[in-house]
């Protein structure tokens, strides 16, 4: 018999019951993971993986939950595996246990050992699917000594497969096993029932229960259902049978992105999510027409957007994709491309997209979406349309007629696609003209828009949302008129008028054109569409002023952690748009705030409607210069005298927050695990390098472990250098950590780190003292930290031959024996006594002594001086006499 795969695994009494995406935490020996590595692959946590990957058994100690809806025929987890005790021997067994959802599933059917169904093997493959079991399997607790009794399996499913050796039976070893599931059983809200079904909608609604973990408050049920029915609509096949309209089979692991996990369940039923009044629903590919609902030009609350035809990038004529064939042995297959003749010879070229079907398993089912996708591209014209409070009863799916006879729209039937609300802003629509035979079984079959609008042949539509606005082009701001057409014009014609008289006539073929030169003054603005045909629109009309700037009348300071907002403000409100222009000289004051004197000697910062500085240093003084700017010019420059200044206490809290907020403070507050065989368990799961020193003798024990570990995946890389001694006598213990690691990933983030602790634990308590340097940062935010940590810290000078303590910090305060302090800010200061530098008593500087004794001494050359002290006031000449004198004169 070929070599024995001796596989060790312990796994936990309710085994599936693992909260998150690790549905099965186990520890296999270092010799199992050897011995199976070419029989099973490892997954890939945290990644897609397609129906191939699938179809392989995977060993792992971790690996994420699979979820499986409807049917499928794939692989699952190697788990567990140990032969019969004694010698290897023809005839000898090997016992395999293999998960295969992370949840009971609803039934299975037939099991393959490589390509053939189990039966053939006879006596020599036995196998029991458990589900969600209570107790302990007894035929695993027979015949395999490392299983033990709280491994049960509760909430998964499992396959137990017993293997007798042959070499005619099996010549490669194991052969690979896959498994015929059909998945959880899921809510129907029609019946009540909960039981197997490939519904997509029903499918859908499981995932938004189960695993988004969205509650039945919030769950529009009344439009599942209607999904529901819609979804199992009997329609043709093109072989002549019939097929349900949208089904959904395939499976998926938790650690997969979940909004792609929705996206690629939606894909297959044509499906939208949607979110009114608080409440998740669905719509599935259908035509929830004809519509009853009017929409008119009285409803409308502002600007609407028309986008008549779609992007030259979505004009597409042909959809090309893949799906599931079981017909392929489940395998990931291309379904016959759809294509519509008459749009690709009008195109002159095929123009195609792809559409990734992982839970459609019938290629009929794969084309009707396809072709879905084709026609909703293709030929949907676009409306964004603002609606006052009567709008409320309009909801995605809904069908309504549009009636907007100034744009020429009179009852054209368009879809709801999205909604919004606001009490302020009332409804926002979306609607798309989607016909009924956009929702068609015609595959492949062109399909005729109805008119969009009724203008007459050769008119043009009423330029909309005519407005002035400013614009900064490098250091040149200039107004810009600026209008949106509606449908497809030759230009446009504009004439600016000052007093009615025309100064500015321009043909424009686009939608802006900028206005430079005019004088300060009231003009109106007049703007008409040409069509093709020389057709003109009404005209769209604009009132508007240009006038200089005046400068702010006052700049409003905050002040923030290490920085300063600069809030200009104007006396008047100007009919121009304006911005402000901010320049620095930085702590240097200029000479005068000319424009002249600001150009020449300041830095301009910016522009924009305020300004924040940051890195700044606290109680200095910071000069700017702002002015305000329009499209008819600038105002004189305002200087602005600005300190950046915080509250100590507050400064510190900040200082705390930042600091605990990062990396290396986490590193630092965490205690010393002194129980080193789980840091031993997770370095091995990262194929990380281990060296252990032990011994043992009773109640005491010494160990020093090294770790070195690499970790790479496709985006980042990890290094990290683990070094530990550990001495532990009885219930108390001392150790000793320094910890090196360096991230680095393609996002930009970036971390290098170091640290030592020491730490005793005494009757239970924990003393920890440390140190830890960090870096880390993301984009070009980084920030370094140097952080201590101890109870008592002390900075020691030797100093003739002793160690003189020069700083201290004990119980949050700290102690100096002797500074020199060039700048200091202090909030409250408790001082005994202190002088000027310049002190010389009754002739200049300060003192004030503990004893309430002061000495304050003012002069000024060749006139005399002033001296105050705690009992007396003198005033003296020039020539040094008295000639004031106040208090005690003695």
């Amino acid at each position: 018999m070929p070599a024995a795969i001796p596989i060790v695994a312990t796994v936990a009494a309710g085994v599936a019951a693992v909260n998150g995406a690790t549905g099965i935490a186990l520890a296999i020996t270092i010799a199992a993971q050897v011995a199976t590595q070419a029989l099973t692959k490892k997954p890939s946590l945290d990644a897609y993986r397609d129906n191939s990957e699938r179809k392989q058994v995977l060993r792992a100690a971790a690996s994420p939950k699979t979820v499986v809806y409807g049917r499928t025929l794939s692989a699952g987890t190697l788990f567990f595996a140990e032969e019969q005790a004694g010698t290897q021997t023809d005839g000898e067994m090997l016992h395999l246990a293999i998960t295969l959802a992370g949840h009971p599933l609803s039934s299975t059917g037939k099991v393959l050992l490589g390509d053939d169904e189990i039966s053939t093997y006879g006596t020599y493959a036995t196998y029991e699917v458990h589900n969600d079991r209570q107790t302990a399997d007894p035929y695993m607790l027979a015949n395999c000594a490392s299983w033990k009794p709280d491994m049960i399996g509760r909430g998964i499913g499992w396959l137990r497969l017993s293997l007798k050796f042959n070499a005619e039976k099996f010549p490669s070893g194991i052969p690979n096993v896959r498994v015929e599931k059909f998945g959880r059983p899921v809510y129907d809200p029609r019946t009540g029932i909960t039981g197997y079904s490939n519904n997509a909608a029903l499918c859908i609604l499981d995932y938004y229960r189960s695993y988004l973990k969205v509650p039945d408050s919030e769950i529009n049920f009344d439009q599942f259902q209607e999904a529901a029915n819609i979804s199992d609509e009997l329609v043709s096949r093109a072989d002549g049978t019939m097929e349900r309209r949208y089904t959904l089979n395939g499976e998926f692991d938790l650690s997969e992105n979940k909004a792609s996990i929705l996206d690629a369940m939606l894909a297959a039923c044509a499906g939208e999510p949607t979110y009114v009044g608080g409440k998740h629903g669905i719509l599935v590919g259908a035509y929830y027409g004809p519509a009853t609902e009017v929409i008119t030009e009285s409803q409308i609350a502002g600007d609407i957007e028309i986008m008549p035809e779609v992007s030259q990038s979505e004009r597409v004529n042909t959809i090309n994709g893949t799906f599931v064939d079981p017909q392929q042995n489940d395998s990931e297959v291309d379904f016959p491309a759809v294509s519509v003749s008459e749009w690709v010879a009008e195109d002159g070229v095929e123009i195609s997209q792809d559409l990734k079907l992982r839970f459609v398993t019938s290629e009929f089912q794969a084309q009707r979406l396809a072709d879905i996708r084709l026609k909703r591209t293709r030929i949907s014209r676009t409306m964004n349309v603002p609606l006052n409070l009567s709008g409320y009863r309009y909801r995605p799916g809904m069908y309504v007629k549009v009636n907007f006879p100034s744009l020429g729209i009179v009852d054209v039937e368009m879809r709801v696609t999205d909604w919004k609300f606001g009490v302020q802003n009332g409804v926002q629509l979306t609607l798309k003209q989607e016909t009924a035979d956009v929702w068609g079984d015609a595959i492949g079959k062109p399909i005729t828009r109805p008119d969009f609008t009724q203008l007459s042949p050769g008119g043009a539509a009423q330029p909309q949302d005519l407005r002035y606005t400013v614009e900064e082009i490098g250091q040149v701001v200039q107004g810009v008129l600026s209008w949106q057409n509606v449908g497809q014009v030759a230009y446009n014609q504009v004439i600016i008028r000052r007093d009615g008289v025309p100064v500015l006539s321009i043909q424009v073929p686009g939608s802006f054109t900028r206005l430079t030169g005019l004088l300060r003054d009231t003009y109106t603005a007049h703007v008409v569409a040409v069509s093709y045909t020389g057709g003109h629109s009404p005209e769209a009309y604009l009132e508007f002023s240009i006038e200089a700037p005046p400068p702010p009348n006052k700049v409003d300071v905050e002040q923030g952690y290490f920085a300063i907002t600069l809030i200009p403000r104007l006396a008047e409100i100007t009919n121009v748009s304006t911005q402000f222009d901010f320049w620095t000289s930085g702590e240097t004051r200029l000479a005068d705030a000319s424009t002249a004197t600001v150009e020449a000697n300041a830095s301009r910062a910016g522009m924009g409607a305020m300004w924040t500085s940051n890195e700044l240093q606290i109680d200095h003084t910071y000069y700017w210069y702002i002015r305000t700017i329009n499209a008819f010019g600038a105002s004189a420059f305002v200087e602005v005298a600005a300190v950046c200044t915080t509250d100590t206490g507050d400064l510190l809290d900040q200082i705390a927050k930042e600091i605990s907020g990062s990396e290396a403070f986490r590193n630092l507050e965490r205690i010393i695990d002194t129980s080193t065989d789980a840091i031993i368990e997770n370095a091995l799961a990262n194929d990380a390098d281990v060296q252990r020193r032990r011994k043992q003798d009773g109640k005491v024990s010494a160990e020093i472990l090294r770790i070195d570990t690499l970790i790479l995946t496709n985006d980042s890389a990890y290094a990290e250098k683990f070094e530990q001694l550990t001495a532990v006598a009885d219930k108390n213990s001392a150790a000793v950590q320094q910890v090196s690691s360096a991230y680095a990933d393609l996002n930009g983030k970036l971390s290098a780190q170091w640290g030592a602790k020491v730490q005793v634990d005494s009757n239970g308590q924990a003393y920890v003292a440390g140190m830890q340097l960090g870096v880390e940062g993301n984009g070009g935010n980084v920030q370094s930290y140097f952080l201590v940590s101890a109870n008592t810290m002390g900075f020691y000078n030797p100093y003739n031959g002793s160690m003189k303590l020069a700083m201290a910090i004990k119980n949050g305060q700290v102690f100096l024996n002797e500074a020199l302090i060039d700048y200091a800010s202090i909030t409250l200061a408790k001082i005994g006594s202190w002088y000027s530098a310049n002190y010389v008593p009754r002739q200049t500087g300060t003192m004030m002594s503990a004893d309430g004794s002061f000495e304050v001494n003012g002069s000024i050359s060749g006139s005399g001086r002033l001296m105050i002290t705690n009992n007396l006031i003198a005033c003296y000449d020039g020539a040094g006499n008295i000639k004031i004198k106040l208090g005690y004169l003695k």
